[in-house]
Order: C-alpha cells, then structure tokens, then sequence
C-alpha cells in the first residue's frame, strides 16, 4: 500500500532538495579550481547557468520527433519521483513495501527516455554516446541492488524508509556493512552521474564523452531539464551514501543535520580530487572499474551469509 505522508515537513524537505541539487556541483567544481590552484567560478554558477539556458529559445533538429520533445520532462520527473522516496530526515513524502526496486527502475526509466532522445535525432554521435550509456548501465545497476539490497536483507526490511530507519551501529556488523556500503555507493555515483574516471564532465570531445554527448542538440529549457535532472541525480546518490551512517536516527534532527551535510561535503572534496588527480579510463576499462563496484556490493552479501547466526 503506498503511503503518502500526512506531514507537510518530507514534502518542504524535498523542495528543498530540489533547489539545493545545484549547489552540490557547484561546490565540486568550486574544490577542482582550488586542488589546481585556480578561484574558480563561484559555487551558485550552476544556478546563473540554470537561469539562462531557462530564458533562451529550445531549438529542434528537422530529424527530431515527439521523443526528443517530451525525454526532458520524463527524465527530470523520473529522478524528481525517485527523490520522494528518499527519506530525508523523517518518514520520505511517499513510500510502501518494496520500493527500492521503483527508486532503482525509476533512475533507469529515465535513462531510457534520454537513450531514446540522443537516437531521435539521428547524430552519430549521440548515437555512439547512447551505446556507452546502455553498455555501462549493464554493470552500474547491480552495485545498487547488491549494496541497498544486502541492506533490506539484513533489516528485513523492503522499503528505503524503513531499511535506513533499521541501521543501528550497536551492532558491529552494521559498521562493516556501512563502510563497504559506502564505498560501493561511491563507484555508483562515478559511473550514474558521469564522473571521473568513467566520464569526463569537463570534456567537449564527442569521440570520448558519454552523458555531455547525448544532449548535444538539447538546447533552452530542454537543456536546464537535463542539467537540473543530473545535479538532482549527483545529489540523490550521495544523499544514499550519507543515509547509510543513519545520522538522524543515531544522532537526533540537529546533530544528525551537520553529520548528514558534513558527509555530502566530504563526498564533495573527495569527487573533486578524484577528478583533479586521475584521468579518464579507456572506456574498454570502465566495465572492469564497475565490476570491482559490484564485487564490493557482493562482499557486503558474503559478510552477512557467513556472520549470521541462523
């Protein structure tokens, strides 16, 4: 039975995160221009640049149809469902049994429609950008439901709402299965958001780039539908990884407040280094780096088949 919360805070907490979506990748580039020795440009450019591709015309290729029209509606409202079932401090705004499998096929449905649009308007480009995103999603999605799923098996528990709710560090197994958590979450959030190693947000070479070269033709609103869609995405991944140390079942609304956007920062800066200190993986590479993701998200299964008692 799905579960709309009575209380008007889960919904303020969401609108809320949807206009701090930008600030997250504002902060990452903010920390790249420092790490290299730059100013860099301020932390609310993501907004400037959300403001005006806003306030200029959408412009169509003669060979796009209806899906190239309607994909950046459907993605940003893909990933804006997905975030109410985050529970964001208290109960999520909209929950029920089982919907970690519709917050991982919500994520997906929405890179479908954006696969369909970069095929619509028939470039070669974003064809081959469409290829490498269906290629990568293959060994990205099982690093989700081994480590979010190794979670519900332990608590029991099939919802995001309650499995986060059932973390308690008075066991020690939570703390393994935390650390490892996390850290599986972290190849997610490299591999789901375009992130170095496995893509370069910088870059302006079609030949290489795999999310930038599928909304090539995108423009105006279009665009700000894509660019938004990709910083609420940022932000929802590493929202899972910060839920995971539980702060505000452990440490209580205030406390739990600072380690929650400490973590967010922390994940930040350590996005922003990996990107300053490593180049991009030769895409025939990137499968091998998933994989490593998805043996770590194995292992957290392994830790609780052989540490649990029956």
């Amino acid at each position: 039975m799905v579960r709309l919360s009575p209380d008007p805070l889960p919904w303020l907490t969401c609108a809320l995160f949807f206009v701090a979506a930008p600030l997250l990748s504002g902060i990452i580039n903010k920390v790249k221009a420092w790490l290299t020795g730059r100013v860099g440009p301020p932390v609310w450019q993501p907004y400037y640049e959300l403001l005006r591709l806003a306030r200029k015309e959408t412009v169509y290729s003669t060979s796009a149809g209806f899906i190239s029209r309607a994909a950046p509606v459907l993605v940003w409202c893909t990933v804006a469902f997905a975030v109410l079932l985050l529970p964001l401090g208290q109960p999520a705004a909209v929950s029920f049994p089982g919907d970690i499998i519709l917050f991982a096929y919500l994520l997906a449905l929405g890179r479908f429609f954006q696969i369909l649009a970069a095929l619509d308007v028939a470039s070669s480009f974003e064809g081959m950008g469409a290829s490498r995103e269906a290629r990568f999603a293959v060994f990205a999605e099982p690093i989700f439901f081994f480590t979010i799923g190794s979670l519900a098996i332990i608590t029991r528990r099939y919802s995001l709402d309650t499995v986060f709710a059932e973390i308690s560090w008075r066991d020690p197994l939570f703390f393994v299965f935390v650390s490892v958590g996390v850290l599986a979450l972290f190849f997610l959030v490299s591999a789901e958001c375009s992130r170095m190693p496995v893509d370069d947000p910088n870059t302006h070479l079609e030949l290489t780039m795999i999310h930038e070269v599928m909304i090539l033709d995108a423009s105006g609103v279009d665009l700000a539908l894509y660019q938004h869609a990709a910083s609420l995405k940022l932000l929802l991944y590493s929202t899972l990884a910060a839920l995971l140390l539980n702060p505000f079942g452990v440490f209580g609304p205030t406390v739990g407040l600072l380690v929650f956007v400490a973590t967010l920062l922390a994940l930040a800066v350590a996005l922003a280094a990996i990107e300053t200190l490593m180049a991009r993986f030769r895409l025939v590479l990137v499968p091998q780096f998933l994989l490593f993701g998805t043996a770590i998200g194995i292992l957290n299964i392994l830790i609780f088949t052989f540490s649990r008692r029956p």
